[in-house]
């Protein structure tokens, strides 16, 4: 849901940083424009307050400013230090500033509005404000200047405060985004969580009761989802009990009939083909019961009301005492070394888990061999089940293919479906169990280590 919240704010990024820039040009253009007006302006007061000093005496005309004179940087209207005033006939009445000529851009006309012009004078970039002022004696043309760095400064001083309140109105923006888009994703990030704490063995509905309007549309698709789910699990569950029960029967009793059989002196001419049929029995009898381990390890058919204890030590020893009559006819040393652990579990899958396990060493141990069961402990204190064996082992580039269905390594012996090491991988990620292939003692033969979690099922759940 984090990722939601962050992609939201990443798509809104772009546009806002376009909606930033552009409002950067426009803060610019009215920087200027408010600028250049405000200034032009004031040229053009300090114009009209020059032509208050220009007066006629004895015949001419003289510019008699005050006694304080012209001086730059003081905050009167007289204070320019560019300006020039030219009397009727053009001659230089005070300052030294040229003027635009005649009909150039930036001449004034006679009607007494100031007139704007920009020029180079002197090295300097000047703005000049230039209008014509009617005395007794003829009309004299005024003009006064500033350096353009004034205005910029101006402007960018402008500039800056406007782009720096831009940028606290983005971040308080951004801000706001981020507030509505986590409090309007709240319940969507509740239901993320709750979906996230499910486990696969678990079903249950999810409640519209807290959930705003917006959401409850959803929640509902969910609940139709899971009751679908659970309706297909039901159905399988069902199916698997049904198949376990109409296809073991038949089979045994099919391979008792066929025992009796076998018994019997008037079929001796027909060994052979009776052996060859009752392995192929056998094989189909211990392939049935390894699909039914397959479908029963399933997530959504394993929904038990709850794992129970299970004492592994006594796990180990009743699959040890199944299998030690097929050990002693295949020569094989078949043993057990456990300690007094326990898992949490379902017990029929726990027993099909370590049953292919043991059958897997028994299959491809070879005569002569030795195959140990194991319980116990880890360093960390994690329980474990493991089954080690001397025989040809499972090279590296195997380990991870071997836990597929139907699948047998190139010149395995035997005739197994490939879906005993399946089954066991299955088992174990319904147990929250991990299940590792290695090497046996001195790179010999193979390990298999199935580690459990250390939790357990509270102390009133029945041990098996």
């Amino acid at each position: 849901m984090m990722t939601v919240r962050r992609r939201l704010l990443l798509l809104l990024l772009p546009e806002l940083a376009l909606l930033m820039l552009g409002g950067g040009v426009v803060d610019y253009m009215i920087a200027e424009a408010t600028t250049r007006k405000a200034h032009d302006q004031a040229l053009g007061s300090a114009a009209l307050a020059l032509a208050a000093w220009v007066r006629p005496e004895q015949g001419h005309l003289v510019f008699a400013p005050p006694p304080a004179g012209l001086r730059p940087g003081q905050s009167s209207a007289l204070a320019w230090e560019y300006y020039a005033i030219r009397g009727p006939d053009g001659a230089t009445i005070a300052g030294t500033l040229p003027m635009p000529a005649a009909g150039a851009p930036g001449a004034p006309d006679a009607a007494g509005d100031a007139a704007f012009a920009d020029l180079e004078w002197r090295g300097s970039r000047l703005r000049v404000a230039s209008l014509k002022s009617p005395t007794p004696l003829g009309t004299v043309t005024i003009a006064v200047g500033e350096t353009l760095e004034r205005r910029v400064r101006a402007e960018r001083a402008i500039l800056y405060g406007k782009l720096l309140v831009d940028f606290a109105e983005l971040d308080v923006t951004l801000l706001l985004v981020w507030i509505a888009v986590y409090y309007g994703l709240r319940p969507l990030s509740r239901l993320h969580d709750a979906v996230e704490a499910r486990t696969p063995r678990q079903l249950q509905r999810f409640s519209e009761a807290e959930a705003p309007e917006e959401v409850r549309p959803l929640i509902r698709g969910f609940n139709r989802l899971l009751e679908l789910l659970d309706d297909a699990a039901a159905t399988q569950r069902r199916f698997v009990a049904d198949a376990a029960h109409q296809m073991r029967t038949p089979v045994a009793g099919l391979l008792a009939q066929l025992e009796l059989l076998q018994r019997n002196p008037e079929a001796a001419a027909v060994k052979p083909e009776l052996d060859t049929l009752n392995r192929g029995i056998a094989q189909l009898a211990h392939s049935a019961n390894q699909l039914l381990a397959l479908a029963r390890a399933e997530p959504l058919t394993s929904l038990p009301d709850g794992f129970r204890t299970v004492a592994l030590p006594t796990l180990i020893g009743e699959l040890v005492e199944r299998n030690i009559d097929r050990a002693i006819k295949l020569g094989i040393d078949l043993g057990a070394d456990t300690q007094d652990v326990e898992v949490a579990g379902d017990a029929w899958l726990l027993d099909d888990l370590a049953s292919n396990l043991i059958d897997n060493a028994l299959k491809y141990t070879p005569r002569g061999g030795r195959v140990t069961v194991r319980c116990a402990r880890g360093g960390d204190g994690a329980p474990y089940l493991e089954v080690e064996d001397d025989g040809p082992g499972i090279p590296e580039a195997e380990r991870l293919r071997v836990r597929e269905r139907f699948y047998r390594r190139p010149g395995s012996a035997g005739t197994g479906a490939g879906l005993g090491l399946a089954i066991v991988e299955e088992i174990a990620r319904v147990h929250g169990a991990r299940f590792s292939i290695d090497a046996g003692p001195d790179g010999k033969g193979a390990r298999m280590r199935v580690r459990f979690p250390t939790t357990l099922p509270p102390p009133d759940a029945r041990a098996v």
